[in-house]
């Protein structure tokens, strides 16, 4: 059984990995501009981090399950690359959400078990 399981549990890793990045971006925009828990607001760049963080986290529990689900019943290697990819996604979403709006990506399309995101747009 664990080899048909261990790619989904790397990714799976990698998952929660990548959130406690996210989580540890807006624990150290906290302590940059000043702001404690609970208050949310403050400084744009301040909720840009946290609304990126808060707007990843509300889609993990829907991704897991989704890449599971596709792994067992489907292909693991297929469901394992694919979840790659929407971390790859996340990933790019949260750095150019956190950036200014001059500077965020163009477009970050994000499908159910895929993403793809566009190069960042130039001057």
């Amino acid at each position: 059984m664990l080899d048909q399981i261990h790619l989904l549990a790397a990714v799976t890793v990698l998952g929660v990995l990548e959130q406690a990045y996210f989580l540890l971006q807006v624990i150290y925009a906290r302590r940059v501009f000043g702001i404690s828990p609970p208050k949310i607001s403050g400084p744009p760049e301040f909720e840009r981090i946290f609304r990126a963080q808060v707007n990843s986290s509300e889609y993990f529990p829907i991704f897991l399950a989704l890449l599971w689900q596709a792994g067992l019943f489907f292909h693991q290697g297929l469901a394992a690359a694919l979840g790659l990819l929407y971390l790859y996604a996340r990933y790019c979403y949260f750095m150019g959400y956190r950036a200014s709006s001059s500077k965020r990506l163009d477009r970050c399309l994000c499908c159910p078990g895929v993403g793809l995101c566009s190069q960042p747009r130039l001057p």
